[in-house]
């Protein structure tokens, strides 16, 4: 279980924050406006109604010991760019800022965040899969039941073929890709012969939940 801050609560930011709690994790959530906190107080950890450039409420939630902070909103340019480097400079360990233009990014980086996003109607929930897993890089939900994840392949997996690992068998996992450092592109369609090798990257579709049992795996 992780801890993640999430500041700003509107249609990305509640997404992101429903969806992490969802996912068993400890959720702060923050915005100036306390209909928006009461609307999402019993879905996750903590919500709270506060001045977002108040340092000292900041340090009294206890930021800098979360694994991840997330400024989810950019309609106020300024605001967005003052928090995330507040957020740096109480040491959040990593910092994830909504932006709204290639300049805004350029900001951002500037001032220190470790990621930048330009979110969709689903970034939010997108965005929480992600993080929810140390080893999940992408994540595409395309409909249905059904999703496709670009993660780094379990260390399990390593020294073992597609053949003897036998996804099919046990789970609906389609192995569509593998990114591997002893080949000059990409694996597509593999075969059932590849044996896995370390820091192999994999993109796999199948069921939500086995695509989540494979990226919680070791």
């Amino acid at each position: 279980m992780k801890t993640f801050v999430v500041i700003g609560l509107g249609r990305f930011g509640t997404a992101l924050a429903r969806e992490l709690s969802a996912l068993d994790h400890e959720v702060i959530a923050i915005d100036r406006d306390e209909a928006r906190v009461n609307a999402i107080a019993d879905e996750v950890t903590h919500a709270m109604a506060a001045d977002i450039h108040d340092e000292n409420v900041l340090r009294r939630l206890g930021v800098a010991e979360c694994d991840c902070a997330i400024v989810a909103f950019a309609s106020d340019l300024q605001d967005n760019i003052l928090v995330t480097l507040l957020l740096k400079e109480l040491g959040v360990r990593r910092v994830i800022a909504k932006a709204q233009s290639d300049l805004h990014v350029r900001v951002l980086q500037k001032v220190g965040a470790d990621q930048i996003v330009f979110p969709e109607d689903d970034m939010g929930v997108r965005l929480a899969r992600i993080l929810s897993s140390g080893r999940v890089i992408d994540y595409i939900d395309i409909g249905g039941e059904y999703k496709v994840a670009e993660m780094h392949a379990p260390r399990s997996w390593q020294g073992r073929s597609l053949r003897q690992l036998d996804l099919r068998r046990s789970s609906t996992i389609n192995v569509l890709l593998i990114k591997t450092q002893n080949a000059r592109g990409p694996l597509v369609s593999p075969t059932a012969d590849y044996v896995f090798q370390p820091d192999d990257v994999v993109v796999v579709m199948g069921l939500d939940g086995d695509v989540t049992e494979i990226s919680d795996a070791e």
